[in-house]
C-alpha cells in the first residue's frame, strides 16, 4: 500500500484486525526482513492478513491508517502535530485514513 503510515486496522465483515493481528511488510526485496516496526513511513508496503471465516458473498474491505498505536490517542495528536510543524508532509497526514476495496468469499 503506498503511503501507509504505520498503525492500519483491517475491517472485513464485521470483524477488525489491529495492528498486532496483521503484518506489514516492505515491498523493495531489501526490506523483505526489516521488523515492521522500522519500516520507512514513507515507502510503498504490503499489508498481509488472515481473512476470517466468512459465509460466501460480497463484502467491504476496510484498511484504517492509524496514525498511533491502538488506543493510544495522546500519541496520535502528538505525532500529527509534529508532522504539522513540516509543511513537506502535510499531504500525507491531511489526506483520507482509510480505503477500502470490494472482496467476494465463494463457496467450496
Amino acid at each position: 500500500m503506498e503511503y501507509l503510515v504505520g498503525w492500519p486496522r483491517v475491517e472485513i465483515g464485521g470483524k477488525t484486525m489491529d495492528y498486532y493481528q496483521v503484518r506489514l511488510l516492505g515491498l523493495q526485496p531489501d526490506r523483505k526482513d526489516v521488523p515492521d516496526m522500522d519500516l520507512v513511513w514513507i515507502e510503498d508496503k504490503i499489508l498481509q492478513f488472515r481473512v476470517p471465516d466468512l459465509p460466501p458473498g460480497e463484502y467491504k474491505v476496510t484498511v484504517h491508517d492509524g496514525k498511533g498505536p491502538p488506543g493510544d490517542n495522546l500519541y496520535s495528536v502528538l505525532e500529527t502535530t509534529a508532522y504539522l510543524i513540516f509543511p513537506p508532509v502535510w499531504p500525507f497526514v491531511m489526506r483520507s485514513n482509510d480505503t477500502s476495496i470490494k472482496f467476494r468469499v465463494t463457496a467450496e
